[in-house]
């Protein structure tokens, strides 16, 4: 260790003092771009993201709240949607996404879900007072769906 240090020692004392200078500018800009990528951007990146998904998870608590304040409270079976799409997430076997539409009802979004469990899901809804408003069905490329929609009682 000692010889690598006196060696580095010898060549830095051959360097005129305007190189030495010189290599010392360098190897601070060197050090500065370094602390930059590795400690800075990862920084401000993970803040950036927390702050994303912060304002991404208290938008969907308020959505889903409002839809909540906002959802028609019978339905033709006596009881409310929200009710009825939990009997038929247990009969369909889904757990579908819940929020606000764009047209202010009760939204859900089911993905990557067949088309027997997808279609049995909004069966049992029919069959229990609630229909689907709007709905848009996508095909993935794997042969599953993707459901979303707005759901309103009879």
């Amino acid at each position: 260790m000692n010889r690598l240090a006196s060696t580095a020692l010898a060549w830095w004392e051959a360097r005129t003092r305007r190189e030495q200078r010189m290599l010392a500018v360098m190897g601070l800009a060197v050090l500065a771009v370094l602390v930059w990528l590795a400690v800075v951007r990862p920084a401000w990146a993970w803040r950036e993201a927390a702050a994303r998904e912060r304002l991404r998870a208290e938008n969907g608590l308020i959505l889903v709240q409002r839809a909540a304040r906002q959802a028609p409270s019978a339905d033709a079976g006596g009881g409310d949607i929200n009710a009825a799409v939990e009997a038929a997430n247990t009969e369909a076997g889904v757990t579908p996404v819940l929020g606000m539409a764009p047209d202010g009802a009760l939204g859900f979004s089911l993905s990557n879900v067949g088309t027997a469990a997808a279609f049995g899901w909004l069966s049992a809804l029919h069959d229990k007072g609630v229909e689907a408003r709007s709905l848009s069905v996508v095909e993935n490329a794997d042969a599953t769906l993707t459901v979303e929609g707005s759901l309103a009682s009879r």
